[in-house]
């Protein structure tokens, strides 16, 4: 006679998908340090070719060489930095510090024209080094926008994941596995008994429902205080009238405040109302940064605008070069110099309005106020 083994019951692995992940992995590791080593390799000789042209000591006839070197290795550096953002963007997404350093990266490229002519020759200003400095800009220009999609990315996920679920299922001890219940509608910023984990039986007979009042503010409720439960499954009336419900509410001396609300944050019908919160708080932050940029952008470009002309005064006081000067106003004044500075002020706003939702992420769903 022959025996059979066993069939699982669990879920079942497919060897597949982890063979897909590790590729996966594995690709983005080598577009990171790939891009990382041809970013170092194009950058060598753009600065050497910069410097060389800037100091006088280019030998005569290799201008046309130069141009062809500068092409090519503007290709290899911008080919470098988008690998380089791929394959950190698929390897550290999710991480908080991945945007801020992607940035950081990128504006320390795309400000070469402002320091780098402080630390060449005579000759920065010659259209070779001119040429060169505008490569290096122009990828951390790509670069900077790459990094603000990654950061919109990661508040994207994150928002659509807390709008949906709230607190994580696993940090829920009252209610837990309770299925939404079909018989309520769920009132936005209602109370306990108006969101979808209020169950029917219990309602009847709940002094909080009869008492129009909610469990979060008296800290006792159907998830967490047993006699609500017994009472209910007694069929123990419960007065119909307001006020007269409201002495039928159960009283636990036993516990302090702070360990009633500690039973709260482990609720799943508290946890629906800080979904809701959150909501509101989500709202409230996006519609702030819109009418923060569209009512005070001109302010918010002036103050910019200051900003930068006081860390270059400070750069080319620290150098001994002269500020100032028409070539220095002409750049201040370009068309080039104002889109980028209407592009740093949305990445300011992006990450303003990041980190204000990780804070209402953090005082909703961490804290739980």
């Amino acid at each position: 006679m022959s025996t059979k083994e066993p069939r699982p019951t669990g879920p079942v692995s497919v060897p597949g998908d982890d063979t897909l992940m590790r590729i996966l992995e594995g690709i983005a590791r080598f577009l990171m340090w790939g891009g990382i080593v041809a970013m170092v390799i194009a950058l060598a000789f753009l600065v050497n070719t910069i410097m060389v042209f800037s100091g006088g000591g280019a030998p005569d006839g290799a201008k046309a060489q130069a141009e062809a070197n500068i092409t090519m290795f503007r290709t290899l550096l911008l080919a470098g930095g988008l690998a380089t953002l791929v394959g950190t963007a698929y390897l550290f997404f999710g991480e908080e510090i991945l945007g801020p350093m992607q940035l950081l990266a990128a504006g320390a490229l795309y400000f070469a024209p402002f320091y780098f002519p402080s630390m060449l020759g005579p000759g920065s200003g010659t259209p070779i080094p001119q040429q060169g400095l505008a490569a290096i800009q122009f990828t951390g220009l790509v670069c900077g926008i790459g990094a603000i999609l990654c950061i919109v990315g990661d508040v994207i996920s994150r928002v659509k994941q807390r709008v949906k679920q709230g607190a994580k299922a696993e940090q829920m001890k009252y209610g837990k596995g309770i299925k939404a219940q079909d018989d309520i509608q769920n009132v936005f910023m209602g109370k306990c008994w108006q969101l979808p984990y209020c169950r029917k039986f219990v309602r009847e007979k709940c002094p909080i429902y009869h008492s129009r009042r909610t469990c979060w503010k008296e800290q006792v409720g159907c998830m967490c205080e047993e006699s609500v439960i017994q009472n209910a499954m007694a069929g123990k009336i419960t007065p119909s009238d307001v006020v007269a419900a409201a002495a039928y509410i159960p009283r636990n001396s036993k516990l302090s405040p702070k360990a009633k609300f500690e039973r709260c944050k482990s609720c799943v019908i508290y946890n629906e109302h800080q979904r809701h919160k959150y909501k509101l708080g989500l709202a409230a932050v996006i519609t702030s940064v819109l009418l923060l940029y569209g009512l005070g952008r001109g302010f918010l470009l002036s103050g910019l605008s200051a900003i930068m002309s006081g860390v270059d005064s400070a750069i080319g006081a620290a150098s001994f070069r002269e500020t100032g000067s028409a070539a220095s106003i002409a750049r201040e004044a370009s068309s080039g110099m104002q889109i980028f500075r209407e592009i740093l002020l949305i990445c300011l706003l992006l990450m303003l309005m990041a980190y204000l939702l990780k804070l209402i992420e953090y005082l909703f769903f961490k804290v739980k106020i």
